[in-house]
């Protein structure tokens, strides 16, 4: 391991972790992403953000990964909506392309192979509202209150988990940690009624009809939770994530020190 000042940390993850170094996208509802949360903690850190937007597990199979000191991977939500199969432990050992697992089994081997060395410290994709994009408001998608082809999201992340402790990988579940819920991502979510807008919360907005044509965008600023937009992290969540991570990275980097000297 490099002396504190230049420990080369590489953040692979989806929008969660693209969207820290592309505040734009954001309308700058975020203003700073949880891996400058991170930063700030730990400020021997030397970041190379290579997340990916909208990016999955399978998307990883062919990125090149370049040589680090400690990894972050934060992926899992764009799968669990696209719905194509988790495949279980069994594809986890098997690295059987085409699951989410065994996808996710890949990059860690991809990993490993690129630094072998390395600290690896997985997060779990955390729960979600209804999403609705701020600058395309087609782009939408409904919450983790019901199943994606018969798999809860925190099921999928329970299962990472799973995997993480199969191959002795560093995890943190920040599903059940970051106290993101359907009822605390967002506050309210503003959606015509009856022909009359209304700011209803969780539960109550579920099932009402949003047309991205001709609604207002459902997510004034003040509805603003521990997501901004029902599913990227506010600069709260932000904060929330990124405290958990460093924590935990910071034991690693103690722990492998130690083992070190």
């Amino acid at each position: 391991m490099k002396t504190a000042k230049t420990i080369r940390w590489c953040a692979i993850g989806d929008s969660f972790t693209y969207l820290n170094d592309h505040l734009d996208e954001t309308a700058y509802r975020m203003h700073k992403g949880y891996l400058s949360v991170i930063c700030e903690l730990l400020p021997e850190l030397e970041l190379n953000n290579i997340g990916i937007n909208g990016s999955t597990f399978r998307d990883w199979v062919n990125v090149p990964i370049p040589s680090a000191d400690i990894y972050t991977v934060l992926l899992g939500t764009n799968d669990w909506h696209q719905a194509y199969p988790e495949g279980g432990m069994t594809a986890f050992g098997e690295r059987r392309e085409g699951t989410i697992l065994g996808s996710f089994g890949i990059l860690l081997d991809h990993i490993r192979n690129a630094s072998p060395k390395a600290l690896i410290l997985v997060g779990t994709p955390v729960e979600r509202g209804d999403f609705v994009y701020i600058l395309d408001p087609e782009n939408n998608a409904p919450g983790s209150y019901k199943p994606e082809n018969g798999l809860m999201l925190r099921d999928l992340a329970a299962d990472i988990l799973a995997c993480c402790e199969s191959e002795g990988v560093a995890a943190v579940d920040t599903n059940r940690l970051s106290g993101f819920e359907n009822d605390t991502v967002i506050r309210f979510k503003r959606v015509k009624k009856d022909g009359v807008y209304q700011d209803l919360p969780y539960p109550d907005y579920v099932g009402v009809p949003f047309n991205p044509k001709e609604d207002a965008y459902p997510y004034p600023p003040e509805a603003a939770a521990l997501t901004y937009d029902g599913l990227h992290p506010s600069d709260e969540g932000c904060r929330i994530l990124g405290g958990l991570f460093a924590k935990k990275m910071r034991e690693l980097l103690e722990q492998s020190t130690t083992a070190e000297s």
